[in-house]
């Protein structure tokens, strides 16, 4: 979607995608963003923009700085930009006195609250009202199913900016508080190494978002930031391509151990990036987004992946999250859309579509899956039927040791899906079980075919080795 942006022509989504490269220097505070300011526009041009928010609250005039300062920066010689700003003054500074002294800031509606209910809420706001929310409000605006994806990328741009300055700060104090090295053997002393484990890998898987976010000149798809926090273990959501605008959208739910690392980052961000390819290779007059979504507690562990506990819970916000796909698209363009759970990602799936009314996919597909909790495809609800539940396992899996540990087995014909070929991959313990997001692996190819509704396309698996025959021998 298009953004009208109200008080001056710059758009916030191009202004966002510019936070990654100067939230390091912007990051440490007003007096910086003055300096920048200065270095930037010339002092006299700085003070004048300036002038437009003196008087706001502290907190908000700092964020609104940070985002001229960044929208300037993009602009080449931003000359152009700084006569935006003056010329639409009246609008600027309409803006601002709405913001800290006229008109109330909208309520939110709660996190969890309908998508469609959020989307008509949202498209009732004004232009300045949403512009004011994605400043003030940008972590819940940023995780609220039913805003459109460029207005949440807007904001959880801005959320990430704020999480990186908060880790680092929580990581130094740890750092400048060091126990005595007689406690090194003690329990405080493990857990506070603990403390900056943790810290440190989300402060790596953040590094890394904000390196994917930045716009590519190698064809890989634009990125939207559709989530982000660093609660408990961390989680992202980050798609590749517009899915408000694209024909088909595919959500991938990792398994085990997803988390805001950087490894997992680029791990299935790539993936995404893989689906669009393959689902482009089958089908290149039709648009796709694929989305890489790691917005659940995993088990980090493959005993803690016994219990189903962390896949209900994801199943839930797995659920809502499918549900806002469909209150944002345009409602003229027809959506066709495919959930792929890898590994216990399979299980968040098969959890999720228990939920009332069953899980909003036109497609499912079950890649390595040690079970869903249900015992059969037709128990999944998808809206097509069990003709559209699709499964595949590659024998090189480990995860056949786990076969039907959630309930039936998904590749038996007894569960009764459609079962497709993975190939057949590296026989090493990790790499067979993630052979199949790789992007030259036949499961990646019919993965595309699927999401493009290309089903008569996609390949079955070759016959199963025939057992060994050993001549009878008489005594």
């Amino acid at each position: 979607m298009t953004s009208d942006l109200g008080f001056f022509d710059i758009d916030l989504r191009t202004v966002g995608l510019v936070v990654s490269e100067v939230e390091s220097v912007v990051g440490a505070g007003n007096g910086v963003v003055g300096e920048v300011g200065s270095l930037l526009l010339g002092s006299s041009d700085f003070a004048q923009i300036g002038a437009l928010v003196s008087g706001a609250d502290n907190q908000l005039h700092s964020t609104l700085m940070d985002v001229l300062t960044r929208g300037m920066q993009f602009f080449d010689g931003l000359n152009g930009a700084v006569q935006c700003c003056v010329d639409d003054y009246a609008s600027l500074d309409s803006l601002v006195s709405d913001s800290f002294g006229g008109k109330t800031t909208p309520a939110v509606p709660a996190r969890g609250s309908d998508p469609a209910t959020v989307k008509r809420w949202w498209d009732g706001l004004g232009s300045d009202q949403q512009n004011t929310l994605l400043t003030t409000d940008a972590a819940e605006i940023g995780a609220l199913d039913g805003v459109p994806a460029a207005e949440r990328d807007i904001a959880n741009r801005s959320v990430l900016s704020g999480l990186r300055q908060q880790t680092q700060k929580q990581l130094d104090d740890l750092k400048d508080s060091p126990l005595s090295p007689f406690d090194a053997e003690s329990p405080e002393y493990a857990m506070r190494q603990r403390q900056i484990d943790a810290l440190q890998t989300k402060l790596g898987g953040i590094d890394e978002l904000q390196k994917v976010l930045r716009p590519a000149s190698d064809g890989t798809p634009p990125k939207y930031l559709l989530e982000v926090d660093t609660a408990g273990v961390g989680h992202a959501v980050v798609a590749s391509n517009n899915p408000d605008t694209s024909d088909n959208v595919v959500t991938v739910v990792p398994g085990v151990g997803t988390d805001l690392s950087a490894g997992r980052v680029a791990d299935y961000t790539k993936t995404a990036d893989s689906v669009v390819a393959s689902a482009h290779n089958a089908d290149a007059g039709h648009s796709t987004s694929a989305i890489a979504w790691m917005d659940y507690d995993a088990p980090q562990s493959v005993p803690a992946a016994l219990f189903s506990g962390p896949a209900r819970a994801g199943g839930v916000t797995l659920d809502q999250f499918q549900q806002g796909l469909y209150a944002t698209h345009d409602p003229s363009d027809p959506l066709h859309t495919t959930v792929i759970g890898h590994s216990y990602g399979t299980t968040v799936v098969g959890d999720a579509s228990q939920a009332a009314g069953g899980l909003r996919a036109d497609d499912v597909v079950l890649a390595a899956s040690p079970g869903v909790d249900v015992d059969s495809a037709a128990a999944l609800h998808t809206p097509g039927g069990a003709a559209h539940v699709w499964a595949t396992r590659d024998d090189h899996d480990p995860i056949v040791w786990a076969e039907g540990f959630h309930d039936t087995d998904p590749v038996t014909p007894a569960f009764g899906a459609h079962v497709f070929d993975a190939g057949a991959g590296p026989s090493g313990f990790l790499a067979a079980h993630s052979y199949y997001l790789d992007s030259s692996s036949p499961a990646m190819a019919n993965f595309g075919r699927i999401a493009t509704g290309h089903y008569d396309q996609v390949t079955a698996p070759p016959p199963p080795d025939p057992e060994p025959v050993f001549p009878f021998v008489a005594d």
